[in-house]
């Protein structure tokens, strides 16, 4: 599968405006497999589409990079989906580029918050759980090179100097890269977010957002880790097909009986 996806995406140009049968015929995919890849790409944000065909999608992220993720996407797509079924909470799925998070899946489902955040987005890293995470994976070296000029802020509580990144940074990296922030990328919005090993110096990221307070998100810790770990351990899988049909394979039992407890309380009951 991720070896389709990256066939047909790079037989696109950027401009480029291409219908069905001409992405069957560069690739040479069956034309049912490429309709329901091409229908995938759509639904991620990845590919537009428009009356003469499907185009690349204007995103942060160069083809051969979106091709790269493809597999994390594949590997994280359940794991994401039950957190989400678990606390009703928004899922997001994201890379560190420069100083800015890439959004590469997002579930909301039934949690009915709305978040300032799509497919293929962006936002400021410095203020999210989900930027920050990743950034306390960089030396600080790297981090000043990152944030050469002014943070933007956002909200009141957005963090807006360098020192106190850094000293924020330093706090996540002791908690084993778990982040939290409070209100920092939208007002009435708290996230928790934990890192996710992707490969020899890349990281990537998973975070949980609400509205509620972050001590109670905190209780929500221990599925955000185990949910990264058990991406980073299917991603480690030499192959990769082999990869996405094990993150596909039934949870444990104890995953499933942490589940049953946390589905019988409310977000209000976290405490």
């Amino acid at each position: 599968m991720v070896a389709r996806v990256a066939l047909i995406m790079n037989v696109f140009e950027p401009g480029e405006c291409l219908r069905l049968d001409q992405v069957v015929s560069r690739t040479g995919l069956p034309r049912s497999s490429v309709h329901r890849i091409l229908s995938q790409l759509h639904s991620a944000g990845l590919l537009r589409h428009r009356p003469d065909g499907y185009g690349l999608a204007a995103s942060a992220l160069p083809v051969t990079r979106m091709v790269e993720y493809s597999q994390l996407r594949a590997v994280a797509s359940r794991t994401l989906e039950r957190l989400h079924a678990d606390t009703g909470l928004v899922v997001h799925l994201g890379v560190l580029l420069g100083g800015e998070v890439v959004y590469l899946d997002k579930v909301a489902g039934r949690s009915g918050v709305v978040t300032p955040t799509r497919v293929a987005g962006r936002t400021p890293a410095h203020a999210s759980a989900l930027g920050k995470t990743m950034l306390a994976q960089l030396p600080a070296e790297e981090v000043d090179a990152v944030f050469s000029g002014p943070l933007s802020k956002l909200t009141r509580t957005t963090i807006v100097d360098l020192a106190t990144l850094h000293h924020e940074l330093t706090r996540i990296r002791s908690r084993h890269g778990l982040a939290y922030d409070n209100e920092e990328l939208a007002v009435g919005l708290c996230s928790i977010a934990a890192p996710i090993r992707i490969g020899e110096g890349e990281v990537a990221g998973l975070s949980l957002t609400g509205a509620l307070p972050t001590h109670r998100l905190q209780r929500t810790a221990p599925f955000v880790m185990r949910a990264v770990g058990r991406i980073s351990h299917h991603l480690g899988r030499a192959d990769p097909e082999a990869a996405v049909r094990g993150s596909q394979a039934p949870v444990s039992e104890t995953d499933t009986m942490l589940s049953r407890v946390l589905r019988t309380l409310t977000s209000d009951a976290w405490v």
